[in-house]
Formats: C-alpha cells, structure tokens, sequence
C-alpha cells in the first residue's frame, strides 16, 4: 500500500516536472540570440564580487556611524523624546539602517578577516545602511565626533 502511494507520488512529482520543463522550451521558443545575452549579464550581475580593500572601510565606516547612531539613541532617551530629531520616524530609519548593515557586515565577516571578495548584492546592502545613517540626524557632529 506505501509503496503504491510513494509510487504515485514520484510518478506526479516526475510529470509535474516535465510539465515545467515543457513549459520553459515552448517560452523560450521565441527568443532570439540577444536574450540569451541578457540572461549571461543576470548571471554575471549575480556572481559579481567587490575586493576587500574596498569593503575594509565601508564596514568601517559602518562601525563609526553605528556608534554615532548609539549615541543619538541615549540623547533621545535622555531628552524623553522630546527634540524633533527624535520623532518615530527618523528613528525607524536609523533602527532599519543598523539591522540592514549588522546583517550585512555579519555575510562579510570573510572578506573583512580573511580579505576574500565579497558578494556586491551584500556589499550594495551595507553601503545602503552606511547611506541612511549619514543623511540621518544621527550623523551629527554631537553624536560621531568631529568630521
């Protein structure tokens, strides 16, 4: 009876495949030789990588801002919230920003230890933390220190 039913289902997950495969030809049926081009350059995109001597100071750069943005949480909370840089908003910016470049920084722990290339979709991810924490209040002299 198990091995009718495991039968069964490895017959439908087979033709659900072939199903699939079917599908893909008779798409890709109409494609000329540029669009196979365009598939070579998403797959190039995909695999590209960044040395690590430019990831080193982005990370680092990364860590001073961080600090700052540190800083910028206990003036807020000393103030009770009160001045308008800390209104809900600016600060979930500066919260999303830290998240997105810990992460990050976490995928690069490679390339910034051992100096191998680093993925640039992780890369991108943590030059666009370092971007909202500088266009951020929390990138005020007060806060990281003198510029």
């Amino acid at each position: 009876m198990i091995r009718n039913a495991i039968a069964a289902a490895l017959v439908a997950f087979k033709f659900r495949k072939a199903i699939a495969l079917g599908l893909l030809a008779v798409a890709l049926t109409g494609c000329g030789p540029n669009t196979f081009g365009t598939f070579q350059k998403i797959t190039d995109v995909a695999t590209a990588t960044v040395p690590a001597n430019v990831v080193i100071p982005a990370s680092n750069a990364y860590l001073v801002l961080k600090a700052g943005a540190t800083r910028f949480a206990e003036y807020c909370i000393q103030q009770q919230m009160q001045p308008a840089v800390c209104e809900a908003g600016t600060r979930r910016v500066i919260v999303k920003a830290i998240r997105t470049g810990d992460n990050a920084r976490i995928k690069l722990r490679a390339s910034i230890n051992d100096g191998a290339p680093a993925p640039v979709t992780v890369y991108n991810l943590l030059i666009g933390a370092v971007q909202d924490l500088q266009n951020s209040p929390a990138n005020q002299t007060q806060f990281v220190g003198a510029k």
